[in-house]
């Protein structure tokens, strides 16, 4: 196991909180368009994954996903659950209903593989499956010259 799947199955495992990408007119630059698609990509793979145990589709909720787009960001700053402020993470979310969850990942270049690696941790996975989230938020960024490039976040609302 590499030192970038600890780090993830580790924050899955033991900091993954339960408490409880972009969709745009248009795109307005190809990398745009890109993390539109894989924001929806994740959103359709969840939702395969809960249909297979007979679970309600979330959908993609905009308040959620500018909230997952900052998250992302401040995973180039600070891996954590932790805000680089010192806040929990959810602080991030202004309207936070019932329940609410956060999943985080870096270094996975697609869709495909942040949740194959989010599967595979039992705190995500309880996340992608709680039967109570009913909305998704997913933020993706890619910034070159960081350590892992590519950064994930997922924001669930009941």
């Amino acid at each position: 196991m590499n030192i970038l799947l600890r780090i993830i199955l580790l924050t899955g495992v033991w900091l993954v909180l339960q408490v409880g990408c972009l969709q745009a007119a248009g795109c307005d630059s190809d990398s745009e368009c890109e993390i539109e698609d894989f924001a929806y990509g994740v959103l359709s793979l969840v939702n395969q994954e809960r249909e297979k145990q007979g679970l309600t589709p979330l959908v993609m909720a905009s308040d959620l996903t500018a909230a997952a787009v900052l998250r992302a960001e401040e995973l180039t700053e600070v891996f954590s659950h932790t805000r680089p402020n010192g806040e929990p993470c959810f602080s991030v979310i202004a309207e936070q209903k019932r329940t609410i969850g956060e999943n985080i990942a870096a270094g996975q270049p697609t869709p495909e593989d942040v949740m194959d690696c989010w599967l595979s941790s039992p705190g995500h996975r309880a996340n992608i499956l709680n039967p109570d989230f009913r909305e998704l938020g997913v933020g993706y960024l890619y910034r070159e010259g960081e350590e892992y490039r590519h950064y994930w976040v997922q924001l669930f609302r009941g």
